[in-house]
This record gives structure tokens, C-alpha cells and sequence, in this order.
């Protein structure tokens, strides 16, 4: 949600107003080589409490993409590397993440999943999607199909008692000892 504009707020452009240096990110990166960079994340990664954590991390199901993705922002920030070497860096750092997974003896979610492909979701597809992201709209479309369902099992009742009356009816007549056969 956005903040409303207060006259406390930050007008827009401030940053543009502040000493150039402020952020670690406004300064010179601290490796500008790709290949410097993935050697300092593997040797942080791989040494102490960090690996283990990634490794817990990947056993619950955060996946490689995510953590890659993490992990070179947070160097950014730092003033680390510049954007364009944290995308660069990218493969070889989910590589060796993937790896180290394997070498844990279990196999990582590589990616984030994409949901099914435009035109496929079917119907209990949606449904069940509905149920966990809007559970209030899954219930009413829920309670509404029972109600109809219902309106049309006795109308359907209806039909057929008046079918069966008219069926009786029918039957009773030609039963009836008021009838009078023609004789040809």
C-alpha cells in the first residue's frame, strides 16, 4: 500500500538532493571482475553457518532461483559488485548452490514455479487455486452451486411427480369401469 503524501513525507527527487556517496551502492563496487565475485560468494557460502542455512533453506523449499536472486542484491546493497556483475554472476553461483544440494544427497527446486501456461488451467485447477488464495469468493460460488443444485433437484422431483400423476391418471381412466369400449 502506498504512504499518502503527508507534509512530513519525503517529496519525490530528494535523493536527487542528497551528497552523492551516501549509500555503500552510490560508491565504487568493491570487485568489478564477475570472477572475483564468484569466488568471494562461493568462499562465504561454502565456510561456517552460512552454508548450513543455505542448505536448510533448499531442503524446505526455497528454491536456487530465489536464493541466487537474494544473494546478489544483498552484495549490491553492500556495494559489492554493481548490478550489472550481480546478473552476470547469476549461473555460476546457482550452480554451485544446485551442487551443493547434491552433494547434501538431495535434489533442490531449481525454479520458481511459472504456473501452468495460459489457456490450461482447468477447471479443478482453478478451483482449487481459488480455495487457497480467496477461500470468502470459493464458499460463496460453493454455497451458490448447492443452492441451485438444490432448486433443480426439486424442480426435477416436481417434474417427475407430475409425470407420475399424469401417468396414474392416464391409467386410471383406462381403467375405469365408465368406459365404453366402440364396438367396430
Amino acid at each position: 500500500m502506498m504512504d499518502k503524501i503527508s507534509a512530513l513525507a519525503v517529496p519525490p527527487g530528494n535523493s536527487l538532493t542528497d551528497a552523492p556517496g551516501k549509500w555503500p551502492w552510490e560508491r565504487p563496487a568493491r570487485f568489478s571482475n564477475p570472477d572475483d565475485v564468484i569466488d568471494y560468494t562461493v568462499d562465504s557460502i561454502s565456510n561456517g553457518p552460512v552454508r548450513d542455512d543455505m542448505i536448510k533453506m533448499m531442503l524446505a523449499g526455497i528454491t536456487v532461483e530465489e536464493l541466487v536472486e537474494q544473494i546478489t542484491f544483498k552484495g549490491f546493497m553492500a556495494g559489492a559488485f554493481t548490478p550489472d556483475v550481480a546478473e552476470l554472476v547469476k549461473p555460476a553461483i546457482g550452480i554451485f548452490l544446485a551442487d551443493m544440494a547434491i552433494q547434501e544427497g538431495f535434489e533442490p527446486q531449481m525454479f520458481v514455479d511459472e504456473g501452468p501456461i495460459e489457456g490450461s488451467v482447468s477447471d479443478e485447477a482453478f478451483f482449487k487455486i481459488m480455495k487457497e488464495k480467496n477461500p470468502e469468493l470459493f464458499r460463496t460460488m460453493l454455497e451458490e452451486t448447492n443452492r441451485m443444485q438444490r432448486q433443480f433437484d426439486d424442480m426435477e422431483r416436481s417434474e417427475l411427480d407430475y409425470a407420475m400423476q399424469k401417468e396414474q391418471k392416464e391409467e386410471d381412466l383406462n381403467n375405469s369401469f365408465m368406459r365404453v369400449e366402440e364396438k367396430s
